[in-house]
């Protein structure tokens, strides 16, 4: 036996441990690249970047114990849905109406896709003001109202790289089919902008 046979086997193992790390890399890659490229936009051509901005981290709003008619809200139990989320308190100021307004015209626009997509008021009170309720049950008869606890909400918020009020900066929101509140738009957006979002993420995710 030669000196260099002992060392055969101690060299095959670190080739064959150096062949499953550049196999497990080959694999890996490309996920990662895509998953830069969505949430950062990085070596999307301009075109094609959000016209929202980017939350993060994205908020979980399951986290905060979202609640409908004081039910615990199960995201899980339901269809896969885009959601625009609206902001608000009980009563809701010119900006809050627009943006309800705004979300349910591009949200028509969808044609026949607008059923991948729903609205929900996030509601910071613990109830909406009769004004209110019956201004959503005439113009805005599909949307859900949810509550949360407002504080709540703003510091998951504080914890991002969105950390003004919703409120008063007139935010909204587009929550993806996960639960996390993906995007934010101002009063600054169009309608046009938020539909582009909106069709780019139903063409890039499952039903």
């Amino acid at each position: 036996m030669t000196d260099s046979q002992p060392a055969q086997p101690a060299a095959n193992k670190r080739r064959g441990q150096i062949q499953a790390l550049l196999l497990m890399l080959i694999v890996a890659l490309p996920m990662i690249a895509a998953y830069t490229m969505y949430h950062t936009g990085w070596g999307i051509p301009d075109g094609t970047v959000n016209k929202g901005t980017l939350v993060t981290p994205p908020i979980e709003v399951a986290a905060l114990g979202p609640k409908e008619q004081g039910e615990l809200w199960r995201i899980n139990d339901e269809p896969k849905r885009w959601r625009y989320v609206v902001v608000g308190n009980a009563s809701c100021d010119q900006t809050c109406l627009d943006n309800l307004y705004l979300t349910r015209q591009v949200h028509i626009r969808l044609n026949e896709k607008a059923d991948r997509v729903e609205r929900i008021y996030l509601l910071l009170d613990d109830a909406l003001s009769p004004e209110l309720a019956a201004h959503i049950a005439e113009q805005h008869p599909l949307l859900r109202v949810m509550t949360v606890n407002g504080n709540d909400l703003l510091q998951a918020l504080q914890a991002s790289n969105i950390s003004d009020d919703p409120i008063a900066s007139g935010r909204y929101f587009l929550m993806d089919q996960e639960g996390f509140l993906m995007l934010s738009y101002t009063p600054e957006h169009t309608g046009g902008e938020l539909l582009k979002d909106v069709k780019k993420m139903l063409k890039t995710s499952y039903e």
